[in-house]
C-alpha cells in the first residue's frame, strides 16, 4: 500500500535539520511543499505570503505532520509539501521532476530497483538547490538576503549531520527495506530544501524556472 505523507514548510530553519532526521520511509501521496521532513510535528510558523515580486521570502523551515505508518512503505507519489503561499503549493504540486520520479517509480518492483530510483533523484534534487539558489541570491538584496545566504550556510554545515542521521534511523529499524528507506529519505531531504529554496525565489520570480529539463 503507499502511505500518504504531509509536510509544511513554516519558519525556523532550525526545525529542517531536526524535521529531517526521523526521516525512514518512502513517498505515498500525492506532491504538494517541503519538503521532506520526517519525525514529530513542529509549530507552525507565519502563514502571510508575499505578496509581490520585491517582497522578502517566506521563511524556509519545515513544519512536519507525520500520520501513523508502517516501518516499511513502497515507492510512489512524492510527500506532500506545503508553504505559506498556495499560489507557490499549486505550482511547485506541478513541478515536471516530481511527474518523472512517479512514472518511474511505478516501474520499479526491486528494492534495487528502487533505491537507485532514490539515488539518481536525490542528484536531481541537490541539483536544484544550487540552482535556485544561484538564482534567488540575485534578485534579494539588504536583509532578505543576508538571510537567505545565512540559512543556505547553516543547511549546507548541517548537511552532513542530517543525511547521517537519516541513514542511522533508517539502518536502526532493520529488516529488507533499510537502504530503500535511507535512499528514499536522502532524495526527500533534498527535494524538501530545493522546495524551500524555490519558495524564496517565487517571491521575486513567479515565473521561475527549473533547471531539470
Amino acid at each position: 500500500m503507499k502511505n500518504k505523507r504531509k509536510l509544511c514548510l513554516a519558519a525556523a530553519f532550525a526545525v529542517a535539520v531536526t524535521a529531517f532526521a526521523g526521516c525512514g520511509m518512502l513517498k505515498g501521496g500525492e506532491s504538494s511543499v517541503p519538503a521532506s521532513g520526517f519525525g514529530e510535528s513542529s509549530q507552525a510558523a507565519s502563514s502571510q505570503p508575499a505578496s509581490s515580486a520585491q517582497s522578502e521570502p517566506a521563511s524556509s523551515g519545515v513544519h512536519v505532520v507525520t500520520p501513523n505508518e508502517p516501518a516499511e512503505s513502497q515507492p510512489g507519489p512524492v510527500i506532500d509539501i506545503e508553504t505559506d503561499s498556495k499560489e507557490f503549493n499549486a505550482l511547485f504540486k506541478e513541478n515536471p521532476i516530481d511527474k518523472k520520479y512517479i512514472a518511474e517509480s511505478n516501474k520499479a518492483f526491486s528494492n534495487v530497483e528502487m533505491v537507485q530510483l532514490s539515488n539518481k533523484y536525490a542528484g536531481i534534487w541537490e541539483k536544484e538547490v544550487t540552482s535556485a539558489y544561484n538564482k534567488v541570491v540575485k534578485l534579494a538584496s539588504g536583509d532578505a538576503l543576508s538571510k537567505i545566504k545565512a540559512e543556505q550556510t547553516a543547511w549546507t554545515n548541517g548537511k552532513t549531520e542530517a543525511l547521517k542521521k537519516i541513514s542511522d534511523e533508517a539502518q536502526a529499524g532493520g529488516g529488507t527495506m533499510a537502504q530503500v528507506n535511507t535512499a528514499s529519505g536522502i532524495m526527500d531531504y533534498y527535494r524538501s530544501r530545493a522546495a524551500q529554496v524555490y519558495r524564496q525565489l517565487y517571491s521575486y520570480d513567479k515565473n521561475y524556472s527549473y533547471a531539470y529539463k
